[in-house]
Protein backbone atom coordinates (compact mmCIF):
# COMPACT_ATOMS: atom_id res chain seq x y z
CA UNK A 1 0.00 0.00 0.00
CA UNK A 2 1.46 3.32 -0.98
CA UNK A 3 1.80 5.51 2.12
CA UNK A 4 0.79 9.06 1.31
CA UNK A 5 1.01 12.25 3.38
CA UNK A 6 2.08 10.79 6.76
CA UNK A 7 -0.08 12.13 9.59
CA UNK A 8 1.93 14.41 11.83
CA UNK A 9 0.16 12.93 14.84
CA UNK A 10 1.73 9.56 14.18
CA UNK A 11 5.12 10.85 15.34
CA UNK A 12 5.17 12.64 18.73
CA UNK A 13 6.23 16.28 18.57
CA UNK A 14 6.73 16.11 14.80
CA UNK A 15 6.11 19.37 12.94
CA UNK A 16 2.89 19.71 11.01
CA UNK A 17 3.11 18.48 7.43
CA UNK A 18 0.25 19.47 5.13
CA UNK A 19 -1.37 16.78 2.98
CA UNK A 20 0.43 16.08 -0.26
CA UNK A 21 -2.48 16.64 -2.58
CA UNK A 22 -0.59 15.65 -5.71
CA UNK A 23 0.27 12.25 -4.20
CA UNK A 24 -3.34 11.73 -3.19
CA UNK A 25 -4.45 12.51 -6.74
CA UNK A 26 -1.87 10.08 -8.09
CA UNK A 27 -3.08 7.27 -5.81
CA UNK A 28 -6.70 7.80 -6.84
CA UNK A 29 -5.70 7.89 -10.48
CA UNK A 30 -3.92 4.52 -10.03
CA UNK A 31 -7.08 3.02 -8.59
CA UNK A 32 -9.28 4.59 -11.25
CA UNK A 33 -7.16 2.94 -13.93
CA UNK A 34 -7.69 -0.49 -12.32
CA UNK A 35 -11.34 -0.36 -11.30
CA UNK A 36 -12.78 -1.81 -14.52
CA UNK A 37 -10.21 -4.57 -14.84
CA UNK A 38 -10.71 -5.62 -11.19
CA UNK A 39 -14.34 -6.62 -11.78
CA UNK A 40 -13.12 -8.90 -14.58
CA UNK A 41 -10.58 -10.78 -12.44
CA UNK A 42 -11.57 -14.44 -12.32
CA UNK A 43 -12.75 -16.26 -9.22
CA UNK A 44 -9.72 -18.55 -9.34
CA UNK A 45 -7.40 -15.54 -9.27
CA UNK A 46 -9.29 -14.00 -6.37
CA UNK A 47 -9.24 -17.28 -4.46
CA UNK A 48 -5.48 -17.52 -4.98
CA UNK A 49 -5.09 -13.92 -3.76
CA UNK A 50 -6.99 -14.69 -0.58
CA UNK A 51 -5.01 -17.89 0.03
CA UNK A 52 -1.79 -15.86 -0.25
CA UNK A 53 -3.15 -13.24 2.15
CA UNK A 54 -4.06 -15.89 4.71
CA UNK A 55 -0.56 -17.38 4.61
CA UNK A 56 1.07 -13.99 4.83
CA UNK A 57 -1.08 -12.89 7.76
CA UNK A 58 -0.37 -16.09 9.70
CA UNK A 59 3.37 -15.63 9.22
CA UNK A 60 3.17 -12.06 10.51
CA UNK A 61 1.15 -12.82 13.67
CA UNK A 62 3.82 -12.22 16.33
CA UNK A 63 5.18 -9.09 14.66
CA UNK A 64 1.65 -7.78 14.12
CA UNK A 65 0.91 -8.06 17.85
CA UNK A 66 4.26 -6.60 18.90
CA UNK A 67 4.03 -3.57 16.62
CA UNK A 68 0.38 -2.98 17.53
CA UNK A 69 1.19 -2.97 21.25
CA UNK A 70 4.15 -0.65 20.76
CA UNK A 71 2.08 1.79 18.72
CA UNK A 72 -0.49 2.02 21.54
CA UNK A 73 2.13 2.17 24.30
CA UNK A 74 0.95 -1.11 25.86
CA UNK A 75 3.04 -3.75 27.57
CA UNK A 76 2.82 -7.43 26.58
CA UNK A 77 0.85 -9.76 28.78
CA UNK A 78 -1.89 -7.33 29.83
CA UNK A 79 -5.40 -6.50 28.74
CA UNK A 80 -4.02 -4.64 25.73
CA UNK A 81 -2.44 -7.78 24.32
CA UNK A 82 -5.70 -9.68 24.81
CA UNK A 83 -7.49 -7.01 22.78
CA UNK A 84 -4.92 -7.01 20.01
CA UNK A 85 -5.04 -10.79 19.78
CA UNK A 86 -8.84 -10.67 19.70
CA UNK A 87 -8.67 -8.18 16.83
CA UNK A 88 -6.12 -10.38 15.05
CA UNK A 89 -8.46 -13.36 15.50
CA UNK A 90 -11.34 -11.39 13.97
CA UNK A 91 -9.19 -10.54 10.94
CA UNK A 92 -7.98 -14.13 10.58
CA UNK A 93 -11.53 -15.43 10.68
CA UNK A 94 -12.75 -12.78 8.24
CA UNK A 95 -10.13 -13.84 5.70
CA UNK A 96 -11.08 -17.51 6.07
CA UNK A 97 -14.78 -16.77 5.68
CA UNK A 98 -14.42 -14.68 2.54
CA UNK A 99 -11.95 -17.21 1.09
CA UNK A 100 -14.43 -20.06 1.64
CA UNK A 101 -17.29 -17.93 0.28
CA UNK A 102 -15.50 -17.37 -3.03
CA UNK A 103 -14.71 -21.08 -3.29
CA UNK A 104 -18.44 -21.74 -2.81
CA UNK A 105 -19.31 -19.16 -5.49
CA UNK A 106 -16.91 -20.83 -7.92
CA UNK A 107 -18.13 -24.36 -7.17
CA UNK A 108 -21.85 -23.78 -6.47
CA UNK A 109 -22.74 -20.33 -7.77
CA UNK A 110 -23.22 -18.68 -4.37
CA UNK A 111 -21.85 -18.84 -0.80
CA UNK A 112 -23.21 -21.74 1.21
CA UNK A 113 -25.89 -20.74 3.71
CA UNK A 114 -25.61 -22.91 6.84
CA UNK A 115 -29.32 -22.60 7.58
CA UNK A 116 -32.57 -22.16 5.73
CA UNK A 117 -34.18 -19.01 4.41
CA UNK A 118 -37.50 -18.45 6.15
CA UNK A 119 -40.11 -15.70 6.32
CA UNK A 120 -41.56 -13.99 9.36
CA UNK A 121 -45.31 -13.54 9.74
CA UNK A 122 -45.05 -10.15 8.00
CA UNK A 123 -43.20 -11.70 5.04
CA UNK A 124 -39.70 -10.45 5.94
CA UNK A 125 -37.00 -12.93 4.91
CA UNK A 126 -34.61 -14.28 7.57
CA UNK A 127 -31.36 -16.15 6.85
CA UNK A 128 -29.84 -18.40 9.52
CA UNK A 129 -26.06 -17.95 9.34
CA UNK A 130 -24.61 -19.22 12.64
CA UNK A 131 -23.37 -21.77 13.53
CA UNK A 132 -21.89 -22.50 10.14
CA UNK A 133 -19.91 -25.61 11.15
CA UNK A 134 -19.09 -27.92 14.05
CA UNK A 135 -16.19 -25.60 14.80
CA UNK A 136 -18.59 -22.68 15.17
CA UNK A 137 -20.74 -24.76 17.52
CA UNK A 138 -17.74 -24.99 19.84
CA UNK A 139 -16.51 -21.43 19.32
CA UNK A 140 -19.99 -19.94 19.84
CA UNK A 141 -21.58 -22.48 22.20
CA UNK A 142 -25.39 -22.48 22.22
CA UNK A 143 -25.44 -19.34 20.09
CA UNK A 144 -27.36 -18.71 16.88
CA UNK A 145 -27.12 -15.89 14.38
CA UNK A 146 -29.60 -14.69 11.81
CA UNK A 147 -29.79 -11.91 9.25
CA UNK A 148 -33.04 -10.11 8.51
CA UNK A 149 -33.31 -8.90 4.93
CA UNK A 150 -34.91 -5.54 4.24
CA UNK A 151 -38.68 -5.88 3.78
CA UNK A 152 -40.02 -6.25 0.27
CA UNK A 153 -37.87 -9.14 -0.94
CA UNK A 154 -39.02 -12.74 -1.33
CA UNK A 155 -37.00 -15.85 -0.59
CA UNK A 156 -36.60 -16.41 -4.32
CA UNK A 157 -35.31 -12.86 -4.86
CA UNK A 158 -32.79 -13.23 -2.02
CA UNK A 159 -31.47 -16.44 -3.58
CA UNK A 160 -31.29 -14.85 -7.03
CA UNK A 161 -29.44 -11.77 -5.78
CA UNK A 162 -27.00 -13.49 -3.41
CA UNK A 163 -23.42 -12.89 -4.66
CA UNK A 164 -24.88 -10.79 -7.46
CA UNK A 165 -21.58 -9.05 -8.17
CA UNK A 166 -20.18 -12.42 -9.30
CA UNK A 167 -23.27 -13.83 -10.97
CA UNK A 168 -23.92 -10.62 -12.93
CA UNK A 169 -20.62 -8.72 -12.92
CA UNK A 170 -20.91 -4.98 -13.63
CA UNK A 171 -19.25 -3.65 -16.75
CA UNK A 172 -17.65 -0.80 -14.82
CA UNK A 173 -15.91 -0.84 -11.47
CA UNK A 174 -15.87 1.76 -8.67
CA UNK A 175 -13.28 3.47 -6.51
CA UNK A 176 -14.33 3.13 -2.87
CA UNK A 177 -12.95 5.50 -0.25
CA UNK A 178 -12.71 4.09 3.29
CA UNK A 179 -12.24 6.72 6.00
CA UNK A 180 -11.27 4.67 9.03
CA UNK A 181 -10.81 6.49 12.32
CA UNK A 182 -10.77 3.33 14.43
CA UNK A 183 -7.82 2.24 16.56
CA UNK A 184 -8.79 -1.40 16.04
CA UNK A 185 -6.12 -2.96 13.86
CA UNK A 186 -8.58 -5.39 12.24
CA UNK A 187 -11.29 -2.97 11.17
CA UNK A 188 -9.51 -1.16 8.32
CA UNK A 189 -8.54 -4.47 6.75
CA UNK A 190 -11.93 -6.16 7.12
CA UNK A 191 -13.54 -3.09 5.54
CA UNK A 192 -11.07 -3.35 2.65
CA UNK A 193 -11.80 -7.07 2.23
CA UNK A 194 -15.53 -6.39 2.07
CA UNK A 195 -15.19 -3.65 -0.53
CA UNK A 196 -12.80 -5.68 -2.68
CA UNK A 197 -14.39 -9.13 -2.58
CA UNK A 198 -18.07 -8.52 -1.74
CA UNK A 199 -18.79 -5.18 -3.41
CA UNK A 200 -16.17 -5.57 -6.16
CA UNK A 201 -14.61 -2.13 -5.64
CA UNK A 202 -10.99 -0.99 -5.62
CA UNK A 203 -10.10 0.80 -2.42
CA UNK A 204 -8.44 3.96 -1.17
CA UNK A 205 -7.97 3.47 2.57
CA UNK A 206 -7.31 6.43 4.87
CA UNK A 207 -6.15 5.22 8.27
CA UNK A 208 -6.28 6.63 11.77
CA UNK A 209 -2.92 8.08 12.80
CA UNK A 210 -2.48 5.42 15.50
CA UNK A 211 -2.31 2.76 12.77
CA UNK A 212 0.55 4.54 10.98
CA UNK A 213 3.14 2.33 12.64
CA UNK A 214 1.53 -0.70 11.00
CA UNK A 215 1.99 0.72 7.49
CA UNK A 216 5.13 -1.24 6.65
CA UNK A 217 3.56 -4.45 7.96
CA UNK A 218 0.39 -3.77 6.00
CA UNK A 219 2.50 -3.38 2.88
CA UNK A 220 4.25 -6.68 3.57
CA UNK A 221 1.18 -8.74 4.45
CA UNK A 222 -1.06 -7.34 1.73
CA UNK A 223 1.56 -7.12 -0.99
CA UNK A 224 -0.57 -9.21 -3.42
CA UNK A 225 -3.27 -6.51 -3.33
CA UNK A 226 -0.73 -3.76 -3.85
CA UNK A 227 0.85 -5.50 -6.79
CA UNK A 228 -2.62 -6.00 -8.26
CA UNK A 229 -3.08 -2.23 -8.01
CA UNK A 230 -6.45 -2.46 -6.25
CA UNK A 231 -5.56 -0.85 -2.89
CA UNK A 232 -3.83 2.38 -1.96
CA UNK A 233 -3.18 3.60 1.57
CA UNK A 234 -3.54 7.28 2.36
CA UNK A 235 -2.45 9.18 5.44
CA UNK A 236 -3.43 12.71 6.33
CA UNK A 237 -5.18 14.80 8.93
CA UNK A 238 -8.93 15.39 9.05
CA UNK A 239 -8.65 18.31 6.60
CA UNK A 240 -8.00 15.75 3.91
CA UNK A 241 -11.34 13.96 4.41
CA UNK A 242 -13.53 16.54 2.71
CA UNK A 243 -11.13 16.74 -0.24
CA UNK A 244 -11.24 12.96 -0.66
CA UNK A 245 -15.03 12.76 -0.38
CA UNK A 246 -15.47 15.42 -3.06
CA UNK A 247 -12.79 14.01 -5.37
CA UNK A 248 -14.09 13.28 -8.85
CA UNK A 249 -12.36 9.87 -8.94
CA UNK A 250 -14.06 8.62 -5.75
CA UNK A 251 -17.32 6.82 -6.48
CA UNK A 252 -18.48 5.59 -3.07
CA UNK A 253 -17.56 6.21 0.58
CA UNK A 254 -17.52 4.13 3.77
CA UNK A 255 -16.82 5.80 7.11
CA UNK A 256 -15.88 4.46 10.56
CA UNK A 257 -15.39 6.91 13.39
CA UNK A 258 -16.99 9.65 15.46
CA UNK A 259 -20.56 10.64 14.65
CA UNK A 260 -19.76 14.35 14.66
CA UNK A 261 -17.12 13.94 11.94
CA UNK A 262 -19.45 11.71 9.93
CA UNK A 263 -22.30 14.21 10.18
CA UNK A 264 -20.08 17.07 9.02
CA UNK A 265 -18.96 15.15 5.95
CA UNK A 266 -22.42 13.93 5.03
CA UNK A 267 -24.69 16.80 6.06
CA UNK A 268 -22.36 19.79 6.26
CA UNK A 269 -21.10 21.93 9.13
CA UNK A 270 -22.84 24.29 11.55
CA UNK A 271 -26.53 24.77 12.21
CA UNK A 272 -27.40 24.13 8.58
CA UNK A 273 -25.74 20.72 8.89
CA UNK A 274 -27.73 19.97 12.06
CA UNK A 275 -30.96 20.84 10.29
CA UNK A 276 -30.03 18.79 7.22
CA UNK A 277 -29.31 15.79 9.42
CA UNK A 278 -32.70 16.12 11.09
CA UNK A 279 -34.31 16.11 7.65
CA UNK A 280 -31.90 13.40 6.40
CA UNK A 281 -30.88 15.56 3.48
CA UNK A 282 -27.16 15.00 2.83
CA UNK A 283 -24.97 17.40 0.94
CA UNK A 284 -22.92 14.44 -0.26
CA UNK A 285 -24.47 13.11 -3.44
CA UNK A 286 -22.32 9.96 -3.68
CA UNK A 287 -23.39 6.57 -2.27
CA UNK A 288 -22.09 6.25 1.29
CA UNK A 289 -22.31 4.01 4.31
CA UNK A 290 -21.06 4.36 7.84
CA UNK A 291 -20.36 2.85 11.24
CA UNK A 292 -20.39 6.25 12.93
CA UNK A 293 -20.48 6.59 16.72
CA UNK A 294 -22.96 4.60 18.74
CA UNK A 295 -24.07 4.95 22.35
CA UNK A 296 -24.48 1.18 22.68
CA UNK A 297 -27.41 0.53 25.03
CA UNK A 298 -28.00 -2.54 27.18
CA UNK A 299 -31.64 -3.28 27.95
CA UNK A 300 -31.90 -5.33 31.19
CA UNK A 301 -35.32 -6.96 31.37
CA UNK A 302 -36.50 -7.61 34.95
CA UNK A 303 -36.88 -11.23 35.95
CA UNK A 304 -35.99 -13.95 38.46
CA UNK A 305 -32.21 -13.40 38.29
CA UNK A 306 -30.03 -15.24 40.81
CA UNK A 307 -26.83 -13.79 42.28
CA UNK A 308 -24.86 -15.95 39.84
CA UNK A 309 -26.91 -14.59 36.93
CA UNK A 310 -26.11 -11.03 38.01
CA UNK A 311 -22.41 -11.78 38.29
CA UNK A 312 -22.12 -13.57 34.96
CA UNK A 313 -23.91 -10.91 32.95
CA UNK A 314 -22.08 -8.13 34.75
CA UNK A 315 -18.80 -9.85 33.89
CA UNK A 316 -19.80 -10.17 30.25
CA UNK A 317 -20.62 -6.45 30.07
CA UNK A 318 -17.44 -5.41 31.88
CA UNK A 319 -15.28 -7.41 29.46
CA UNK A 320 -16.93 -5.60 26.58
CA UNK A 321 -16.84 -2.19 28.27
CA UNK A 322 -13.13 -2.03 29.12
CA UNK A 323 -11.94 -2.83 25.58
CA UNK A 324 -9.43 -0.18 24.44
CA UNK A 325 -10.04 1.71 27.70
CA UNK A 326 -13.77 1.88 26.90
CA UNK A 327 -13.09 3.69 23.62
CA UNK A 328 -14.80 1.51 21.02
CA UNK A 329 -18.24 2.13 19.57
CA UNK A 330 -19.47 -1.37 20.45
CA UNK A 331 -18.69 -0.92 24.19
CA UNK A 332 -21.78 -1.03 26.44
CA UNK A 333 -22.41 2.62 27.26
CA UNK A 334 -25.91 2.94 28.67
CA UNK A 335 -27.60 0.39 30.96
CA UNK A 336 -31.40 0.69 30.86
CA UNK A 337 -33.32 -0.97 33.73
CA UNK A 338 -36.83 -1.17 35.17
CA UNK A 339 -37.25 1.25 38.07
CA UNK A 340 -39.28 -1.20 40.11
CA UNK A 341 -37.06 -4.26 39.65
CA UNK A 342 -35.89 -5.39 43.05
CA UNK A 343 -32.50 -6.46 41.65
CA UNK A 344 -31.75 -3.19 39.85
CA UNK A 345 -29.23 -1.96 42.42
CA UNK A 346 -27.75 -5.44 42.80
CA UNK A 347 -27.05 -5.68 39.07
CA UNK A 348 -25.23 -2.36 39.04
CA UNK A 349 -23.30 -3.33 42.19
CA UNK A 350 -22.19 -6.58 40.50
CA UNK A 351 -21.03 -4.60 37.48
CA UNK A 352 -18.97 -2.27 39.67
CA UNK A 353 -17.48 -5.16 41.68
CA UNK A 354 -16.22 -6.86 38.53
CA UNK A 355 -15.02 -3.56 37.10
CA UNK A 356 -12.96 -2.91 40.25
CA UNK A 357 -10.83 -5.96 39.35
CA UNK A 358 -9.72 -4.43 36.05
CA UNK A 359 -6.69 -2.09 36.13
CA UNK A 360 -7.35 1.40 34.78
CA UNK A 361 -5.76 2.31 31.47
CA UNK A 362 -4.20 5.27 29.75
CA UNK A 363 -6.83 7.00 27.66
CA UNK A 364 -6.15 6.40 23.94
CA UNK A 365 -7.77 9.67 22.81
CA UNK A 366 -6.88 13.19 24.02
CA UNK A 367 -10.54 14.21 24.31
CA UNK A 368 -11.23 11.44 26.85
CA UNK A 369 -10.26 13.54 29.87
CA UNK A 370 -12.36 16.49 28.68
CA UNK A 371 -15.41 14.28 28.16
CA UNK A 372 -15.00 12.55 31.51
CA UNK A 373 -14.51 15.84 33.37
CA UNK A 374 -17.72 17.16 31.81
CA UNK A 375 -19.62 14.09 32.98
CA UNK A 376 -18.17 14.25 36.49
CA UNK A 377 -19.00 17.94 36.78
CA UNK A 378 -22.59 17.25 35.73
CA UNK A 379 -23.12 14.18 37.93
CA UNK A 380 -22.05 14.49 41.55
CA UNK A 381 -23.18 10.90 42.25
CA UNK A 382 -20.84 9.35 39.70
CA UNK A 383 -18.87 6.37 41.03
CA UNK A 384 -15.13 6.44 40.27
CA UNK A 385 -13.60 2.98 40.31
CA UNK A 386 -9.93 1.95 40.30
CA UNK A 387 -6.67 3.83 40.67
CA UNK A 388 -6.19 6.89 38.48
CA UNK A 389 -3.35 9.34 37.92
CA UNK A 390 -2.38 11.97 35.38
CA UNK A 391 -2.34 9.41 32.56
CA UNK A 392 -4.95 6.92 33.74
CA UNK A 393 -8.63 7.80 33.98
CA UNK A 394 -10.88 6.03 36.49
CA UNK A 395 -13.59 3.67 35.36
CA UNK A 396 -16.74 5.68 35.95
CA UNK A 397 -20.32 4.53 36.53
CA UNK A 398 -23.06 7.17 36.55
CA UNK A 399 -26.24 5.75 38.10
CA UNK A 400 -29.81 6.99 37.88
CA UNK A 401 -29.51 9.27 34.86
CA UNK A 402 -32.58 11.29 34.00
CA UNK A 403 -34.13 9.80 30.84
CA UNK A 404 -35.64 13.18 29.94
CA UNK A 405 -32.33 15.09 29.93
CA UNK A 406 -29.91 12.84 28.07
CA UNK A 407 -29.53 15.53 25.43
CA UNK A 408 -27.42 17.51 27.95
CA UNK A 409 -24.96 14.63 28.36
CA UNK A 410 -22.20 12.98 26.40
CA UNK A 411 -24.54 9.99 26.19
CA UNK A 412 -26.02 11.38 23.00
CA UNK A 413 -22.61 11.59 21.27
CA UNK A 414 -19.65 9.35 20.53
CA UNK A 415 -17.91 8.52 23.81
CA UNK A 416 -14.14 8.31 24.10
CA UNK A 417 -13.93 8.14 27.90
CA UNK A 418 -14.27 5.22 30.35
CA UNK A 419 -17.80 6.02 31.53
CA UNK A 420 -21.01 4.04 31.49
CA UNK A 421 -24.41 5.41 32.46
CA UNK A 422 -27.43 3.75 34.03
CA UNK A 423 -31.04 4.85 34.01
CA UNK A 424 -34.42 3.44 34.91
CA UNK A 425 -37.77 3.59 33.16
CA UNK A 426 -41.15 3.32 34.84
CA UNK A 427 -43.42 0.52 33.68
CA UNK A 428 -46.09 -1.65 35.28
CA UNK A 429 -44.44 -4.95 34.26
CA UNK A 430 -41.72 -6.53 32.11
CA UNK A 431 -43.77 -6.44 28.90
CA UNK A 432 -44.61 -2.75 29.11
CA UNK A 433 -41.01 -2.05 30.15
CA UNK A 434 -39.74 -3.62 26.92
CA UNK A 435 -42.16 -1.54 24.84
CA UNK A 436 -41.19 1.66 26.67
CA UNK A 437 -37.48 0.89 26.36
CA UNK A 438 -37.70 0.31 22.60
CA UNK A 439 -39.43 3.66 22.09
CA UNK A 440 -36.88 5.37 24.34
CA UNK A 441 -33.86 3.88 22.53
CA UNK A 442 -35.21 4.68 19.06
CA UNK A 443 -36.14 8.25 19.95
CA UNK A 444 -33.58 9.49 22.45
CA UNK A 445 -30.35 7.45 22.29
CA UNK A 446 -27.79 8.31 19.62
CA UNK A 447 -26.69 5.68 17.15
CA UNK A 448 -28.19 2.85 15.13
CA UNK A 449 -25.30 0.36 15.05
CA UNK A 450 -25.73 -2.03 17.98
CA UNK A 451 -27.90 -2.73 21.02
CA UNK A 452 -28.08 -5.54 23.60
CA UNK A 453 -31.00 -7.19 25.40
CA UNK A 454 -30.48 -9.28 28.55
CA UNK A 455 -33.52 -11.39 29.42
CA UNK A 456 -34.12 -14.45 31.61
CA UNK A 457 -35.61 -17.48 29.80
CA UNK A 458 -38.36 -17.85 32.44
CA UNK A 459 -39.40 -14.27 31.77
CA UNK A 460 -39.61 -15.03 28.05
CA UNK A 461 -42.08 -17.85 28.73
CA UNK A 462 -44.71 -15.29 29.72
CA UNK A 463 -46.99 -14.74 26.74
CA UNK A 464 -47.13 -10.94 26.96
CA UNK A 465 -43.39 -10.66 27.49
CA UNK A 466 -42.68 -12.91 24.51
CA UNK A 467 -44.94 -10.75 22.34
CA UNK A 468 -43.22 -7.56 23.55
CA UNK A 469 -39.80 -9.14 22.98
CA UNK A 470 -40.72 -10.12 19.42
CA UNK A 471 -41.95 -6.58 18.79
CA UNK A 472 -38.67 -5.25 20.14
CA UNK A 473 -36.60 -7.29 17.68
CA UNK A 474 -38.77 -5.99 14.87
CA UNK A 475 -38.99 -2.34 15.98
CA UNK A 476 -35.49 -1.59 17.31
CA UNK A 477 -33.66 0.55 14.75
CA UNK A 478 -30.21 -0.98 15.20
CA UNK A 479 -28.10 -2.80 12.65
CA UNK A 480 -27.07 -5.45 15.18
CA UNK A 481 -29.07 -6.72 18.15
CA UNK A 482 -27.49 -9.15 20.59
CA UNK A 483 -29.49 -11.17 23.10
CA UNK A 484 -27.72 -12.36 26.26
CA UNK A 485 -24.40 -11.65 24.61
CA UNK A 486 -22.51 -8.54 23.48
CA UNK A 487 -21.85 -6.77 20.20
CA UNK A 488 -18.18 -7.80 20.13
CA UNK A 489 -19.29 -11.42 19.80
CA UNK A 490 -21.30 -10.49 16.71
CA UNK A 491 -18.18 -8.87 15.24
CA UNK A 492 -16.09 -11.98 15.96
CA UNK A 493 -18.73 -14.21 14.33
CA UNK A 494 -17.91 -12.53 11.03
CA UNK A 495 -21.05 -13.70 9.22
CA UNK A 496 -23.42 -11.12 10.70
CA UNK A 497 -23.38 -7.98 8.53
CA UNK A 498 -22.28 -5.01 10.62
CA UNK A 499 -23.26 -1.39 10.25
CA UNK A 500 -25.96 1.18 10.77
CA UNK A 501 -29.65 0.37 10.52
CA UNK A 502 -30.78 1.43 7.03
CA UNK A 503 -33.20 4.33 7.14
CA UNK A 504 -35.17 5.32 4.06
CA UNK A 505 -35.99 8.88 3.09
CA UNK A 506 -37.70 9.26 -0.25
CA UNK A 507 -35.62 7.38 -2.78
CA UNK A 508 -32.39 7.52 -0.72
CA UNK A 509 -31.26 4.99 1.85
CA UNK A 510 -28.87 5.72 4.69
CA UNK A 511 -26.97 2.92 6.35
CA UNK A 512 -24.90 0.23 4.72
CA UNK A 513 -23.23 -2.92 5.93
CA UNK A 514 -19.80 -4.55 5.85
CA UNK A 515 -18.70 -8.00 7.09
CA UNK A 516 -21.13 -9.79 4.77
CA UNK A 517 -19.11 -12.74 3.41
CA UNK A 518 -22.27 -14.69 2.58
CA UNK A 519 -23.09 -11.82 0.20
CA UNK A 520 -26.72 -11.54 1.26
CA UNK A 521 -28.59 -8.77 -0.54
CA UNK A 522 -29.92 -5.79 1.45
CA UNK A 523 -29.34 -6.96 5.03
CA UNK A 524 -31.42 -4.88 7.43
CA UNK A 525 -30.31 -6.15 10.82
CA UNK A 526 -28.27 -8.95 12.36
CA UNK A 527 -29.43 -10.79 15.47
CA UNK A 528 -27.12 -12.87 17.65
CA UNK A 529 -28.78 -14.97 20.36
CA UNK A 530 -26.73 -16.32 23.24
CA UNK A 531 -27.59 -18.53 26.21
CA UNK A 532 -28.69 -16.81 29.42
CA UNK A 533 -26.32 -19.12 31.31
CA UNK A 534 -23.14 -17.66 29.81
CA UNK A 535 -20.38 -20.19 29.00
CA UNK A 536 -17.19 -19.88 31.03
CA UNK A 537 -15.30 -19.28 27.78
CA UNK A 538 -16.65 -15.70 27.76
CA UNK A 539 -16.25 -14.87 31.46
CA UNK A 540 -12.54 -14.74 32.19
CA UNK A 541 -11.13 -11.36 33.22
CA UNK A 542 -7.59 -12.72 33.62
CA UNK A 543 -5.38 -11.27 30.85
CA UNK A 544 -3.10 -14.25 30.38
CA UNK A 545 -5.99 -16.69 30.06
CA UNK A 546 -7.65 -14.48 27.47
CA UNK A 547 -4.39 -14.24 25.52
CA UNK A 548 -4.04 -18.03 25.44
CA UNK A 549 -7.67 -18.45 24.37
CA UNK A 550 -7.19 -15.96 21.52
CA UNK A 551 -4.07 -17.77 20.36
CA UNK A 552 -5.95 -21.06 20.27
CA UNK A 553 -8.92 -19.59 18.39
CA UNK A 554 -6.57 -17.96 15.88
CA UNK A 555 -4.79 -21.27 15.24
CA UNK A 556 -8.16 -22.92 14.67
CA UNK A 557 -9.21 -20.21 12.20
CA UNK A 558 -5.89 -20.39 10.35
CA UNK A 559 -6.28 -24.11 9.69
CA UNK A 560 -9.43 -25.72 11.14
CA UNK A 561 -8.90 -29.28 12.37
CA UNK A 562 -10.31 -31.60 15.07
CA UNK A 563 -6.95 -31.50 16.85
CA UNK A 564 -6.90 -27.71 17.10
CA UNK A 565 -10.53 -27.69 18.18
CA UNK A 566 -9.70 -30.18 20.96
CA UNK A 567 -6.82 -27.96 22.11
CA UNK A 568 -9.16 -24.97 22.31
CA UNK A 569 -11.78 -26.94 24.23
CA UNK A 570 -9.25 -28.18 26.79
CA UNK A 571 -8.13 -24.62 27.37
CA UNK A 572 -11.68 -23.25 27.52
CA UNK A 573 -12.77 -25.84 30.11
CA UNK A 574 -9.74 -25.37 32.33
CA UNK A 575 -10.55 -23.56 35.57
Amino acid sequence: MTAIAPDHQAVPNAPYAPPLWADVDRALADLHSQKDSWVQVSLDERIDLLAALRRSLAEAEDRWITISLESRGLAPGGYGEGEERTWFTILTRALRLIHQALIDVRDHGRPHLPGSLTTRSDGQVVAMVLPASRYDSALFPRMTGEVWIEPGMTVEEVVQRQAEVYRNPPERGRVALILNASQSSFLPVTDVLHKLFVDGDVVALKLHSTCASLASLFEEVFRPLLDQGVVRLIYGDKDLDAYLCAHELVDTIHFSGADAAFDTLIFGAGQEGVERRARREPVLAKPFSGEAGNVTPVLVVPGPWSDDDLHRHATLLVRAFVCNAASVSAAPRLIVQHRGWRRRDSFLASFEQVLARIPTRQAPFPEARRQLDALLNAHARAHRIGQADLDHLPWTVIPDLDPSSLDADCFVRTMFCPAVGELALDAKDAATFIDAAVEFLNRQVRGTVAATILIHPRTLRERRVRAAFDRALSDLQYGTITINTVAQQAVLAGVLPWGAFPIANGERRYGGKVANPLMLPNPQKSILRGPFSIPQLFLSVEPQRNIELCKAITRLEQAPSPWRLAQLMRLALRR
